[in-house]
């Protein structure tokens, strides 16, 4: 099956390790094109890592299935949990790996960010957990420890064939 890695790029102050806080719950949203007839279906779609959504005519089992409007095929998509890694301060504002999502009969075209991430502390290691980071969100605070501001800004995606 087509692998899609998804890619982020955000500005990073005094923060490291960016990652969605539980890769298993995380919304995961994207705009998709069916492969078959290259219609591309309006508006977002969520994939869950959690969900499991029964395939027709299989006994498989996918964490998104979907028909496509135009052509009725029908496509799957799983995000490939392993496959995370963190984005660090030192790839800050530059676009590095997040994470692969597995698709057939669909293509991903669009990534965007939703809420619940987390990083810790550049120098203390400081955890920071339920960081709001969906539709262009930025998020600022202070790091006890070091003493210093923290913060994440200008976050943005894209997808890319693995």
């Amino acid at each position: 099956m087509p692998k899609f890695k998804i890619f982020i790029k955000a500005d990073l102050e005094n923060v490291t390790h960016l990652r969605p806080q539980d890769i298993n719950e995380y919304d995961w949203k994207f705009k998709f094109r069916c492969t078959k007839c290259q219609e591309e279906h309006a508006g977002w779609v969520t994939v869950n890592a959690s969900e499991e959504v029964e395939q027709s005519n299989t006994r498989g089992v996918a964490n998104l299935v979907m028909r496509c409007k135009s052509c009725k095929n029908e496509g799957t998509a799983n995000v490939l949990v392993d496959t995370l890694e963190p984005y660090t301060l030192e790839s800050s504002g530059r676009f590095a790996p997040l994470v692969q999502i597995e698709c057939r009969g669909l293509e991903p075209f669009e990534w965007a960010p939703a809420d619940g991430w987390q990083a810790e502390g550049a120098e203390s290691e400081t955890p920071f957990t339920d960081i709001p980071l969906g539709e262009g969100e930025e998020w600022a605070e202070y790091d006890e420890k070091a003493s210093e501001p923290v913060g994440v800004t200008e976050l943005v995606g894209k997808v890319e064939k693995a």
